[in-house]
């Protein structure tokens, strides 16, 4: 690498490990795991129960064994009664965990949601939905494995918790339309911690999380009964941090008007360096979906720093083909 990838290299991992106590975690695959981004989504499928789990990977030739790792796992429920109003309910865990100091964020998180029809239920496919989440979140730290400018024994003698426990709250709001075909389209906007809940680990220490707005939105446009294409966005900022990714999907579906489908995507993120905002991140992303099952991969190329993330999502959805 030359100078400036080095340099870049050591503002990245400066940025990533100082912002990890600010920051959520986010995926490429987001719509692999609705339920994180937006709780507007959830029940958000066919089908009655959707189960998915995913899988991140991040920093691992740079860091080594302190590379991120950060894993999720989600199930929602649709009611079935109810033709013009649906409600669902759902519930996600997430594990999070970055750099040598074995800092940890591990939450339990419950969301629900009300999807309206618009108009005739048997003509119209148009559908607005609003959706809560609450959780309860834990934050950990090894305060050993921690480095000070001089050295062992020179932490500072205030008074430092090794773990923060706190309740979160997030809403969200979906428009959508479906029609018999192929064709739909869906835009969403989500904000995550309402509440601002404190995550200082210092006693009467006072450190706000900074809230976090999701938005969202695709269009599958079919150009033959077995092939779409899908352009697709998400922006998320959260405090002084913003990122916006977008790129589209090939998408195959195995008979006309059937869900089995697999689906080729090409992706780019854009990202903050010591030059400004730049697309410095480059995604392939591949899904396939047969009959109930799922499964994802996708690899980020941090193309500056010689780096890859690497993204796992599993899915079953029960009651699809009844």
């Amino acid at each position: 690498m030359n100078t400036k990838s080095i340099l870049l290299a050591l503002t990245l991992l400066f940025i990533a490990q100082s912002k990890s106590l600010a920051q959520d975690p986010v995926f490429t695959q987001w719509e692999n795991m609705p339920l994180y981004f937006n709780p507007a989504l959830t029940g958000n499928f066919d089908g009655l129960l959707r189960c998915r789990a995913k899988y991140r990977n991040q920093w691992a030739s740079l860091l080594k064994n302190n590379a991120y790792h950060t894993s999720v796992v989600s199930a929602d429920y649709k009611f079935a009664k109810g033709s013009v109003r649906k409600i669902s309910i759902g519930a996600f865990g997430v594990l999070d965990n970055a750099g040598s100091a074995n800092y940890s964020n591990k939450s339990i998180n419950l969301s629900t949601s009300v999807i309206q029809n618009l108009g005739n239920p048997d003509h119209s496919r148009h559908s607005i939905a609003l959706g809560l989440n609450v959780g309860l979140a834990n934050r950990k730290i090894d305060l050993d494995n921690l480095q000070w400018p001089g050295g062992p024994g020179s932490m500072p003698t205030t008074d430092m918790n090794e773990k923060v426990n706190f309740a979160d709250i997030s809403a969200g709001l979906l428009w959508q339309y479906k029609s018999n075909t192929h064709f739909s389209f869906q835009l969403g906007s989500a904000l995550l911690h309402v509440n601002r809940p404190n995550v200082s680990f210092f006693k009467n220490g006072v450190s706000k999380l900074y809230h976090r707005l999701n938005l969202h939105g695709n269009v599958e446009v079919p150009l033959t009964h077995k092939f779409s294409v899908v352009p697709s966005f998400l922006f998320w900022n959260q405090g002084p941090s913003d990122q916006l990714l977008f790129g589209f999907n090939n998408k195959w579906y195995f008979k006309s008007l059937h869900p089995n489908f697999a689906q080729l995507g090409f992706f780019a993120k854009t990202t903050d360096n010591y030059n400004g905002r730049a697309i410095n991140v480059y995604v392939l992303s591949a899904t396939v979906q047969l009959r109930s099952f799922l499964l994802g991969f996708s690899v980020d190329r941090f193309q500056a720093i010689e780096s890859n993330a690497y993204e796992l999502s599993v899915g079953y959805t029960f009651g699809m083909y009844n």
